[in-house]
């Protein structure tokens, strides 16, 4: 038997916390909240971070996430992101991971995410966007389970 996920697999608020890291490497505080739901027609994801910079970096995702098919380890989502615009991408249950991986429409950005399960209510999170020329940002996150949603 696998790894019981909890983060996707059911709906609930998990807050954000860590370090957001720009192109040039340097560190900022992060910190935000992802609320994760469930319908009929799928499952969705809305998340907003702050970079606690001066000004501010507010960077907003909204996912729409085909539910996993029984016995499946894959799945595909899309998310809408204000500055790279339209993403695809695949999430992939490696053991206590949930790897995703994307894109952007064009191809101009690509990326991936690590989320590790610590346990029912906690995951770290590592993740990457890059572009052609480079390392667009990158990230260190907690994600902690805060109630159902």
């Amino acid at each position: 038997m696998g790894i019981r996920h909890t983060f996707l697999f059911e709906p609930a608020v998990w807050k954000a916390e860590g370090t957001f890291f720009d192109a040039a490497g340097h560190a900022l505080r992060l910190e935000g909240e992802m609320q994760v739901t469930h319908a009929t027609r799928g499952w969705h994801s809305e998340g907003r971070m702050r970079v606690l910079s001066e000004p501010p970096l507010v960077i907003e995702n909204h996912y729409d996430i085909i539910p996993f098919a029984p016995g499946r380890d894959t799945t595909s989502w899309i998310s809408v992101n204000p500055v790279l615009g339209k993403l695809s991408g695949r999430f992939v249950l490696v053991g206590e991971m949930i790897l995703s991986l994307f894109e952007s429409k064009k191809g101009e950005h690509r990326g991936m995410e690590v989320l590790v399960k610590q346990d029912d209510r906690c995951y770290l999170g590592r993740g990457t966007v890059l572009a052609k020329g480079g390392k667009i940002s990158s990230w260190s996150i907690t994600l902690g389970r805060q109630h159902q949603a």
